[in-house]
């Protein structure tokens, strides 16, 4: 389109959703900041939208999501006229038909991602709220590991799995991404270079999307929403290659917390919904109840208190049932069932609850897994401050903070965002005072590029 040219396109649809350019704006600022982007558009700059001028990338996917969202129906990039051509950064994902096609994919897109200088377009890549992309679920009939032993490739791959996952916990997800990248790059790459096409072992498969799995959730809480959901996708894939439907599920489980944690929870439901489907009835107790605890808390933010409430406890009685070996894909530890009561809890406006239920939570927690141990710290003082009590908040909030020079994660860095917005509240108390002192000092010192 040429700058002469007014977009009558994007007028038409400012028209259906009912907003000035201000507003449309503020949507496109609101969505870029949840996924790290610092942008300052205002009703100007939409005006020169409005005029025929086409933004930079990602704003068209953007603004295309605010739209989306606010008129109910899917909106493209290319239907907002300011773009002539799809935002493509990286191939598509490739044919699931073609023989390892999911796996290959993998590999050239870690070795981009382990490109110094190809990663920072890489990293630009934009979160999107669309089933596109998502590959289809194969029958329950099928969905079973087809290999009848476990290769030595396998084993390795597995025990690469628990060291990657105990990495995260005790760190964050931004400590050892790349690293992840780079093994997945190199050793897969292998792999696949050394198996005739279409004769990987299925436990091989399985891992690998384990792995993957575990790369896609490091790069979002690095604050990649974008290249974290590419990893997702293909964890799915790879998922469904292997016939192991368990991953699938807690995959689109993994999928559905990171949209609610960016604003969209009709998407992070359907995610959910979709991980329930998948699973079938002869999953394990622990991954029901992980799955049912997501699920509770999409009903908490959409308004169903009756609905969450059973799930939860459905969750809890699923999770008594339980007898699975420890291990990231197949327990689900009580502390972590804890913790997402108590957020159910927060989002209910119940409180009291909530504060039994991160206490619940932090006594399961070892100090040694320092992200779940902080995070943990963090609601429990959230919650502590709801019901009035400031002076044990700020000891958990002191808790926090000791483990926070430990972390790359952007979810601790928005507990600490948050916390020192909470406390601006109390200027004149002393002990607040000295949480907040701190916090700003751990902010300014830039621990976290």
């Amino acid at each position: 389109m040429s700058r002469r040219t007014p977009n009558s396109q994007l007028f038409t649809l400012l028209a259906e959703a009912g907003w000035s350019g201000g507003q449309l704006a503020r949507a496109v600022n609101a969505l870029g900041h949840a996924q790290g982007l610092d942008l300052h558009y205002d009703r100007t700059s939409v005006a020169h939208w409005l005029a025929g001028s086409q933004p930079r990338g990602p704003v068209p996917i953007l603004a295309a999501q605010a739209l989306s969202s606010r008129t109910g129906r899917l909106i493209d990039a290319e239907d907002t006229g300011l773009v002539q051509k799809p935002h493509t950064p990286l191939p598509q994902l490739a044919d699931p038909g073609e023989a390892n096609g999911p796996m290959r994919h993998l590999v050239d897109l870690c070795r981009y991602d382990t490109d110094p200088a190809r990663r920072a377009s890489l990293a630009r890549t934009v979160y999107t709220v669309s089933t596109c992309g998502l590959p289809k679920q194969v029958d329950r009939a099928d969905g079973r590991l087809l290999a009848s032993g476990s290769s030595a490739e396998a084993q390795t791959l597995r025990d690469m799995t628990h060291i990657f996952a105990n990495l995260t916990i005790r760190h964050g997800g931004a400590h050892a991404r790349s690293a992840l990248a780079c093994y997945l790059a190199d050793d897969v790459g292998r792999l696949l270079i050394s198996s005739p096409p279409g004769r990987l072992n299925q436990h091989v498969l399985s891992y690998t999307g384990q792995l993957t799995h575990l790369l896609a959730s490091m790069t979002a809480d690095a604050g990649q929403q974008g290249l974290a959901q590419r990893y997702f996708r293909i964890a799915l894939r790879v998922a469904l290659d292997a016939g192991d439907l368990t991953t699938y599920a807690i995959t689109l489980r993994a999928m559905s917390v990171q949209a609610l944690r960016l604003g969209h929870p009709r998407h992070a439901g359907d995610l959910a919904e979709g991980a329930l489907d998948a699973i079938g009835p002869s999953a394990t107790p622990a991954a029901h109840a992980f799955l049912l605890a997501q699920r509770a808390l999409i009903h908490a933010a959409t308004g169903r208190p009756k609905s969450a409430l059973a799930d939860l406890a459905a969750a809890e009685e699923q999770h008594d049932r339980d007898t699975g070996a420890p291990g990231p894909f197949t327990a689900y530890p009580r502390a972590g069932l804890d913790y997402q009561r108590g957020k159910v809890f927060q989002v209910l406006r119940r409180p009291t609850e909530a504060v039994a239920a991160f206490q619940d939570s932090e006594r399961h927690r070892s100090p040694r897994q320092r992200k779940s141990y902080a995070l943990t710290q963090a609601g429990l003082a959230g919650a502590l401050l709801q019901t009035g009590h400031l002076d044990a908040a700020c000891s958990h909030w002191h808790s926090f903070l000791d483990h926070y020079p430990y972390l790359r994660s952007s979810q601790a860095d928005q507990a600490l965002t948050h916390l020192r917005r909470v406390l601006s509240s109390f200027p004149r108390q002393r002990l607040a005072l000295a949480v907040s002192d701190r916090a700003e000092t751990l902010h300014h010192a830039g621990l976290h590029p």
